[in-house]
């Protein structure tokens, strides 16, 4: 099942020669970038959802000599070229749209945009972390780390396509990275779409006076 995955996405997409436009900015790498990313497109693949199950995969298969070590991992993707990451999004977009694997809802294209958390840990953190305190049971007072993001999804039917994502940022909102995420998209997206929906909190003068400038259709959906 794995290789048929690679095999189809190298024969619709051309996946792993797309990969090769990215670049990062080590000075002096041993390694290439293209191994970089496909180890970790490989890993995604896998389901694998930390670079420690990586490593335990890689030494469990003695894969040591085909695939970079995770720290080599961690820190080349810490440098990788996000417009160059992006623009292979919009390659395989392309790809998709022109294959008819996207299909419309309802016969309108809804693009959907909606924050998420995720990298939750007590012990680790970066100048990108967010902070919060939780009481446990007993009332002991724990902090935590945490990413959050922003992302922009075409909705369809049976598939769903990520089309851009932004970071939500220390002391920042997820409507000020919505904004940043949204203008990034209507323009690399122009017409993947015609209307976009969030919930509640995107009933915002400055969020649907950006779609009606780019001739969009808004909803915000209301709770409760």
């Amino acid at each position: 099942m794995y290789r048929k995955l690679i095999r189809y996405s190298n024969k619709i997409f051309n996946l792993f020669n797309i990969i090769a436009s990215i670049t990062d900015e080590r000075l002096k790498p041993q390694i290439s970038t293209v191994k970089i990313t496909a180890a970790i497109l490989c890993m995604q693949f896998s389901n694998l959802g930390s670079l420690n199950s990586l490593s335990q995969a890689i030494a469990f298969k003695n894969l040591k000599k085909e695939i970079p070590s995770v720290s080599t991992i961690a820190r080349t993707a810490d440098s990788l070229n996000l417009e160059e990451i992006r623009g292979v999004g919009i390659e395989i977009y392309k790809k998709a749209r022109k294959s008819k694997m996207l299909a419309s809802c309802c016969g309108m294209w809804v693009g959907v945009v909606d924050g998420h958390e995720q990298i939750t840990t007590p012990y680790c953190r970066c100048p990108y972390c967010k902070k919060r305190t939780v009481t446990k049971k007993g009332g002991v007072k724990d902090v935590q780390y945490y990413h959050e993001f922003t992302a922009f999804i075409l909705a369809g039917p049976e598939i769903s396509f990520i089309l851009d994502i932004e970071p939500i940022l220390p002391k920042e909102g997820e409507i000020s990275s919505s904004y940043r995420l949204i203008e990034r998209v209507l323009g690399n997206y122009p017409r993947a779409f015609s209307v976009v929906i969030g919930d509640g909190l995107y009933l915002k003068e400055t969020v649907f006076n950006l779609l009606k400038r780019h001739h969009k259709y808004t909803i915000a959906v209301l709770k409760e």
